[in-house]
């Protein structure tokens, strides 16, 4: 589920005023808060859930991370994206995580859990004032068992006009297949595990 004005310039930490635009996308997920956020963070299953960023790579980790084969994101990581922006274009890109909240715990209605990254400008060789942008994923607790995920990315910089018109739609048709795939997933998994809670109990 998407809104008609996900191209619309949207807030984020590093670019307050909202840039030049934003594509974004929102979706309400049948499984607990928690489940979307250890779906989002062990980023060796993304290409279970999504082919616009099916592969990562950790390619620096903060101090107090040091184990080399954790893929869970942690606050200060770099991180190198496959990109898979159309069908016949795939580029990479380095991105730094600088926004992780603890793993939601047990049901608290409205509270929302946030991680972000940011285009770490010194790794793509591109100045800040040239390109920007910054990626925030927020999942929010509806209080019975269900969420709502909602991510946007914001560009801005002189070249962030270019990138909406060459790559505009296709970022945002990424976002939209970025919030089913996840959706998807997680439900899928979510079901599983009552099955085999289930099954434990059964066989108690």
């Amino acid at each position: 589920m998407t809104v008609a004005d996900s191209s619309t310039p949207r807030p984020t930490p590093t670019i307050p005023n909202g840039g030049f635009f934003s594509a974004f996308a929102e979706t309400k997920i049948a499984a607990p808060p928690a489940a979307v956020y250890k779906a989002l963070i062990d980023t060796s299953i993304w290409g279970d859930w999504n082919d616009f960023v099916s592969s990562v790579t950790i390619t620096k980790r903060p101090s107090t991370s040091l184990e080399s084969g954790d893929a869970t994101m942690k606050k200060d990581m770099v991180l190198s994206f496959q990109v898979n922006m159309t069908p016949s274009m795939t580029t990479t890109s380095k991105e730094l995580v600088t926004h992780v909240d603890e793993c939601p715990i047990g049901t608290q209605p409205g509270h929302i859990t946030r991680i972000n990254w940011v285009m770490d400008n010194k790794g793509n060789f591109a100045p800040k004032f040239i390109l920007t942008a910054e990626r925030v994923n927020e999942i929010e607790d509806l209080g019975d068992g269900t969420c709502i995920y909602r991510s946007w990315e914001t560009f801005a910089g002189f070249a962030a006009r270019i990138v909406k018109w060459k790559f505009g739609q296709a970022l945002q048709k990424n976002f939209d297949n970025w919030a089913t795939g996840l959706r998807q997933y997680v439900e899928e998994q979510d079901i599983k595990a009552r099955e085999r809670d289930a099954a434990i109990e059964l066989a108690a």
